[in-house]
């Protein structure tokens, strides 16, 4: 026992050096007991005693770096006569301690709530929908609301399309104040302070304001187990399951990869590059310092709504008022790279875009804007892409009443033979058909269900423009020549639809596409942007080689220099009616495509995030 205590003594007066060898000698000691009492003679007399020995040597080493580390008998630091706890500064080249700090200087562990900093970086708890289990775990860092009035949040108001301020940090005592929404708004609550982690897996909770605003219940959500939990597909199991910030919620599996923090490592076992992930940054700075103080991005103030008689047709300058499908293209890009509207360097810009579309959302729920005839229904399209897609990144609920309206329109607009085109009931054409598709995934990723009536008039549809010996080639519409951005349109929808496509058709697909890779001579993003997103999803060979002169074009014309750096100029096919922010746009999606949707075509892991066919049950009343 002696022996024992003079053990413990050295080992509490000694260095922490001493002290992790005396320990790190200690626990040889016990494993080799440990090893020899199960496996040799020497355990099969008395056992329980030796064993007894054993138990209080290693209670003794336990007791030991108890008392070294301090753990028990005494604290790092020492606590002033106000409750509070000072922590002195050591100098690493002394023994000596630093001067305390002052007692007057107020410390982030001292805040009491309501005097913690109020800015675009906090989310109220009452925009955020905890789990019962996890507030019940957490009191105190779920307070009740008290009587004294809480913070003003930045909010995501609904505008009528004229300037509005940047969001202001609110002074510390002035109340939540309640917004009326435009009548071109739809029903959107409030939006509260957003969370500062864009990729933290679990959600921030601040003190709730004294009166939260009422959260909008989605319609009939679909569950799928790709909402629940994270799937394996071909990138591997990521390194963290983020969760939604408005819900706390996962992100879908399909999206989840954007969110992550590393996604340079991720875009790197799929071809990207730090001088890939470089440019896609240059091109967001770009978008974000031009977008117009209103949070739209204006086509025509950027080029656009240029005649160039593409493919022979004088569409009147089509593209000058398709402001909302500009912003919804520029908020894709920020999105693809895990911008939201409540989290991550962005996120203001990503709001007030948001906020730009839903302020032109008409009672109908079309959102094409003031876009002309030829442009009108890809706004609509894409305007609901963007809606949708923060919706299921976010979870947020006031994003449900727009996004359900503007599903509603599309599937109103859908022709009965499965397509879209120029207005709702048109007979349709691959090119529209591809962005509607895109719409609808991204809804039913965020809880909107999809009929089975408009999902198997989608599948003719798609059936009626295919062509070729294995069916792997596609047409603008059904009876035209097969066109290659109309089969790279057609493979990415196969895609989303979940279709299970043979070998021979993706080939005879991925072969054609091929025949004409990206280069200056053959300029055109629309079909790259497809071509990309195809060949992308196949991985093999072909998208290998797709990578390479794709990866070569976009990095050697984008814009270094001057204001429009990070840009790229709207000189190809289509550009002239789109102008710069919509060829921006696109190149960066198309450089984001290593982390925007997992690679799960043929993955059966992945399967439960396609649209497919469920029973014919509706909010949309059809």
């Amino acid at each position: 026992m002696a022996a024992s205590n003079s053990l413990l003594l050295l080992a509490a007066g000694s260095s922490d050096r001493a002290l992790a060898t005396i320990l790190f000698i200690g626990l040889a000691i016990l494993t080799t007991g440990l090893v020899t009492l199960m496996w040799t003679r020497w355990g099969h007399a008395r056992p329980l005693a030796k064993c007894a020995g054993l138990s209080l040597f290693a209670h003794l080493l336990l007791l030991m770096y108890a008392y070294g580390t301090r753990v028990l008998f005494d604290s790092p630091g020492r606590i002033t006569s106000s409750g509070t706890m000072q922590v002195r500064l050591a100098d690493e080249n002394s023994d000596q301690d630093a001067s305390p700090a002052s007692e007057d200087s107020q410390q982030p562990w001292e805040w009491s709530v309501s005097e913690k900093p109020v800015g675009p970086d906090l989310l109220s708890p009452d925009k955020v929908n905890l789990p019962e289990e996890e507030v019940a775990q957490n009191p105190a860092e779920n307070p009740q609301p008290s009587d004294s009035p809480a913070p003003m949040p930045p909010q995501l108001v609904q505008r009528e399309p004229s300037p509005p301020a940047l969001l202001p940090e609110p002074p510390a005592a002035t109340p939540p104040v309640d917004k009326t929404p435009t009548e071109n708004a739809g029903d959107l609550a409030e939006m509260g302070p957003m969370p500062s982690e864009a990729v933290a897996p679990e959600v921030a909770a601040v003190e709730p304001p004294a009166e939260p605003a009422p959260l909008v219940p989605r319609p009939n959500p679909v569950t799928s187990s790709a909402q629940n939990v994270f799937e394996t597909s071909r990138v591997g199991q990521l390194p963290t399951t983020i969760r939604r910030s408005g819900d706390g919620k996962p992100v879908p599996a399909l999206l989840q990869a954007r969110m992550q923090a590393d996604r340079l490592l991720i875009a790197s076992r799929f071809g990207g590059t730090p001088q890939t992930e470089a440019s896609v940054a240059a091109a967001i700075d770009w978008l974000v310092a031009n977008q117009s103080a209103d949070g739209r991005w204006d086509c025509d103030a950027h080029g656009g709504g240029r005649e160039t008689r593409t493919l022979g047709h004088d569409r009147g300058g089509a593209g000058a008022q398709a402001d909302t499908a500009i912003t919804g293209l520029a908020l894709l890009a920020l999105m693809g790279r895990g911008e939201t509207h409540l989290a991550g360097d962005h996120r203001e810009s990503v709001q007030h875009g948001l906020e730009f579309l839903l302020a032109s959302q008409t009672d109908d729920g079309c959102l094409a804007g003031n876009a002309e005839l030829f442009a009108a229904m890809y706004a609509h399209a894409i305007a609901t892409l963007a809606v949708c897609e923060a919706f299921a990144l976010t979870g947020d609920e006031r994003l449900q009443p727009g996004a359900a309206k503007a599903i509603e329109y599309t599937l109103r607009a859908q022709h009965v033979a499965g397509g879209w085109r120029y207005r709702p009931g048109d007979a349709g054409d691959m090119s529209q058909f591809g962005w509607h598709v895109m719409s609808l995934k991204s809804a039913e990723l965020a809880g909107l269900p999809i009929p089975a009536e408009t999902n198997l008039r989608m599948r003719r549809f798609l059936a009626s423009c295919t062509s070729g010996r294995a069916r792997g080639l596609a047409a603008y519409r059904a009876g035209d020549r097969p066109s290659r951005t109309m089969t790279a349109e057609a493979m990415v929808c196969r895609g989303f639809l979940g279709e299970n496509v043979a070998q021979a058709t993706a080939s005879e697909g991925l072969q054609f596409i091929l025949e004409e890779r990206p280069s200056a001579r053959s300029g055109n993003f629309y079909y790259w942007y497809y071509a990309t997103l195809a060949t992308f999803q196949q991985q093999g060979r072909e998208w290998e080689t797709w990578n390479r002169e794709l990866q070569r074009e976009l990095l050697s014309t984008q814009r270094l220099d001057g204001a429009m750096a990070g840009s790229w100029d709207p000189d190809q096919i289509w550009g002239g009616y789109g102008g710069r922010v919509y060829s921006t746009a696109l190149g960066a999606l198309m450089l984001e495509v290593y982390y925007r949707y997992l690679p799960t075509l043929g993955d059966d892991a992945a399967a439960a995030d396609r649209i497919t066919e469920r029973p014919d049950v509706s909010p949309y009343g059809r």
